[in-house]
């Protein structure tokens, strides 16, 4: 279990500081606000393709060996980026990064799904994440400064620590629910949360692209953005230990319902004159119901599914709508406006609530 929780947030490493690297390469590589928003797209655009593909190996294939070549890949992708600053070529390679980098999330969430109370496991990944991005955006200010090279550097370093707990990687999965035993994919409750899964996403790809860039257009300056985003992931680790304490108790639906709901409280935060209180308690709350949200989303497609591979598959959903969303706001946002990020982050929240509730009607019980 503990490779799986440090292989999942390993993985998708890039992700979690997107912020930092979308200013980093604004700031030291002089990209435009579009430019960022397509590397951002470009990152979750790999992890979707990666994800996308899991389902096809991830109970054939040793899982040692594929946990070996997916941070092998992610290595040498991060090193090819240190040299490769054109604008076209990074945003190239850091599609790379994202396939290798979806490839071990989605392997990481395969071994948690099949150990002893899974979600819990979920819990303790999301954790293990959001402890990872407390450090990275503490240190924001001074990878910011060294330029985008500091932060790829960071990002190589991780994958060695990742080839570290290779030896602790079970070598299989458990064994699953045959498709014509009950146990298909393709089932209404499953395509109805992984559904859920995409549409959530767009909401998070938008976010988490622009967020601070949001602050430097409201402002602030970056040590206040980055200190409030920090503060922002500390309190959310709140999420997590509700999640954790929950469990299953009270099922899918309603933690899901709270963290769409204070996911659009933290977008209208924003709006109007942005003061640093506003912004932080936004990020704050934005964080939560993040953290909430996510586990029990995946909790809800193990929950509905006996092929032993949609939570494989998630991510696949997952990145899809997190490319989704900064494309669809690069096309719309100014340097100074970024109203489009608030309207795609709140029409996704509610969609995706719809459909995971939809998803959740349907389940018909285990026989």
């Amino acid at each position: 279990m503990a490779a799986g929780v440090t292989l999942s947030f390993v993985g998708i490493a890039t992700f979690l500081l997107m912020p930092q690297l979308v200013e980093a390469v604004v700031g030291d590589l002089h990209f435009s606000e579009g430019e960022a928003g397509w590397m951002s797209s470009a990152v979750m655009i790999g992890s979707t393709l990666a994800a996308a593909v899991t389902g096809l190996w991830i109970r054939r294939v040793p899982w040692q060996t594929a946990a070996a070549v997916a941070l092998v890949g992610q290595l040498l992708a991060n090193a090819l980026a240190l040299f490769a600053h054109a604008p076209a070529v990074f945003i190239g390679v850091q599609a790379l990064v994202g396939f290798f980098g979806g490839s071990l999330y989605s392997l990481s969430l395969t071994i948690l799904s099949d150990g002893r109370r899974p979600d819990r496991n979920f819990a303790y990944s999301i954790g293990a994440q959001t402890v990872y991005q407390l450090f990275g955006l503490g240190a924001g200010p001074f990878l910011i400064r060294h330029g985008a090279n500091a932060m790829l550097g960071l990002f190589a370093v991780l994958c060695m620590a990742g080839l570290g707990v290779l030896a602790w990687v079970p070598a299989r999965g458990r064994a699953t629910v045959a498709p014509g035993r009950g146990g298909s994919l393709l089932s209404v409750p499953v395509l109805l949360t992984l559904a859920g899964c995409f549409v959530f996403y767009i909401n998070i790809g938008a976010y988490w692209t622009y967020v601070e860039r949001i602050g430097t257009a409201g402002g602030m300056g970056i040590a206040a953005i980055s200190n409030a985003l920090a503060f922002a992931v500390v309190m959310s680790i709140a999420g997590v230990v509700l999640a954790f304490a929950l469990g299953a108790r009270r099922g899918y639906l309603v933690p899901l319902a709270g963290s769409a709901a204070a996911i659009v409280v933290a977008m209208l935060l924003l709006t109007g004159t942005l003061s640093i209180l506003d912004f932080t308690a936004s990020a704050v709350v934005y964080g939560i119901a993040w953290n909430v949200s996510m586990t029990y989303q995946y909790g809800a497609v193990n929950a509905v599914d006996r092929s032993g591979r949609g939570v494989a598959l998630a991510p696949a959903l997952h990145w899809a709508g997190g490319a989704a969303g900064p494309a669809f706001a690069a096309l719309l946002v100014t340097d100074r406006n970024h109203d489009a990020v608030y309207s795609i982050v709140i029409a996704a929240v509610v969609a995706s609530f719809g459909l995971f509730a939809l998803a959740l009607r349907e389940r018909r019980p285990v026989a």
